[in-house]
């Protein structure tokens, strides 16, 4: 029988069925999450290999323990000065993952829960007998002792908030970078010990390249948020990365990927 010909109780009830069945499909409707990979990171993203990278693994934890959340543009990667724009001008809405500096956290929202941790260390040509242990060292060395740094990240922000010394940070590409290296292009290379490792293996750099023992610098890595992101949003991936921390399952994965 058409609608219209029903009793008027029996269309009353079948109009508030179907209201509820709408309201049903609305409340199941995931919170989707628009993201970015990072470009020249594989630690972080590394999207043409059988294992994806930490971030993309902790994107997937995230959504398991919480099925109502969905993170989705991962795939695409963008440069970091590109994903902190797209996060500032609400194109992007989260990104795994940064290290707190005071720039980036007067534009965007930090989740105070550590992904991981990463070490700052230096690398230098394998024939280099040079020994330091502070930048104050590298400071008294005097000038053509060139840093290089790559460029847009907290290592470069770092090491322009230090005086005296000589920077190149003309490159964002790890790998450029330790070619630059090679070729008497800068002394030192400061980055972070498990890029520098991963990156010196890949490359078959292996003896060519050593890193000096001193461990600069240890920081944690964190989500951040757009400030156009609505606060209960935030909080809902806040949740999930908390149970995740509180299960061990953050440390884990990045321990997975140590000494890869």
């Amino acid at each position: 029988m058409p609608p219209a010909q029903l009793p008027l109780r029996a269309r009353a009830a079948l109009a508030a069925t179907l209201a509820c069945g709408l309201l049903s499909t609305a409340a199941a409707a995931p919170l989707v999450l628009r993201t970015a990979a990072q470009d020249n990171n594989p630690l972080k993203y590394e999207l043409n290999a059988k294992r994806k990278g930490i971030c993309v693994d902790v994107i997937k934890a995230v959504e398991q323990v919480s099925p109502g959340l969905h993170l989705t543009g991962w795939t695409q990667p963008m440069s970091l000065p590109r994903i902190e724009s797209a996060l500032m001008e609400g194109q992007l809405d989260v990104f795994c993952a940064l290290i707190r500096t005071k720039a980036r956290a007067a534009r965007f929202t930090y989740i105070d829960i550590p992904v991981y941790t990463v070490r700052h260390r230096i690398a230098v040509r394998a024939d280099d007998q040079v020994a330091i242990q502070t930048l104050d060292e590298i400071r008294k060395l005097g000038p053509g002792n060139v840093i290089i740094v790559s460029r847009g990240t907290a290592h470069e922000s770092l090491l322009q908030g230090e005086t005296g010394l000589e920077l190149d940070a003309s490159s964002r590409d790890t790998e450029v970078n330790l070619r630059k290296l090679l070729n008497k292009r800068g002394r030192f290379f400061y980055h972070s010990e498990s890029s520098l490792q991963r990156t010196i293996a890949d490359e078959h750099l292996t003896g060519m390249i050593r890193l000096l023992p001193t461990v600069f610098r240890e920081e944690a890595l964190y989500f951040v948020v757009s400030r156009k992101l609505a606060p209960a949003a935030a909080e809902q991936l806040r949740q999930a990365l908390q149970t995740l921390a509180q299960r061990g399952e953050l440390q884990k994965i990045h321990a997975s990927y140590k000494d890869r």
